[in-house]
């Protein structure tokens, strides 16, 4: 087993949160992983990029071309990767912002309409982690307890007391994708 993955967005949207806790998930399951972030040098509203790569062996190179999972939060990031992921991959994107036409019959298309599953939080701004869960339920890659003791373990200090809703969010994203058929080509997620 081997998957390549790319979560892209913009700064400030927790892309770079997003691809660290989705590595050490993939520590905490044993497998082998490599991390590589990438974004703009005006951070929060610039690009943000994170690679991941989840194997059960050696990985060679963090460097991905052709992905076999994207999962996009932003329409820069749906018309900048979209066309680079591999055949027969699956695309993850937000479908509350994400507008970019791009269509192809070649991969498994899902949409997460996260500001949907987000408004039953009170205003909490955390749609990467709706997009977490349900990549964690698309992908079955890791486990969705491993995801919550990295949870745990890597949020920072000043960000503990929101670790409750980010849980409730993660799974509310999770259950979501019990309301889509997966062998349909495109699926949507209900919140």
């Amino acid at each position: 087993m081997k998957k390549r993955v790319i979560i892209a967005g913009s700064g400030g949207q927790g892309i770079l949160f997003f691809g660290q806790l989705l590595t050490y998930a993939a520590m905490l399951d044993g497998l082998e992983v490599t991390c590589f972030p990438s974004y703009g040098a005006e951070m929060r509203g610039g690009t943000a990029n994170c690679t991941v790569i989840i194997s059960d062996s050696v990985i060679g190179s963090p460097v991905i071309r052709n992905p076999d999972i994207l999962v996009v939060l932003n329409d820069a990031s749906y018309i900048r990767f979209s066309e680079k992921l591999s055949s027969g991959g699956i695309l993850i994107y937000d479908s509350s912002v994400v507008n970019s036409g791009v269509h192809r019959e070649d991969i498994k298309t899902i949409k997460v309409p996260a500001n949907d599953i987000l408004s039953s939080f009170n205003g909490a701004r955390s749609a990467n982690m709706a997009m977490l869960g349900a990549f964690i339920a698309v992908t079955e890659i890791v486990e969705i307890d491993s995801v919550f003791r990295a949870l745990d373990e890597i949020t920072p200090s000043r960000r503990r007391a929101s670790l409750d809703v980010n849980k409730a969010i993660i799974m509310k994203g999770y259950s979501s994708l019990y309301d889509v058929p997966l062998n349909t080509l495109e699926g949507n997620l209900k919140g």
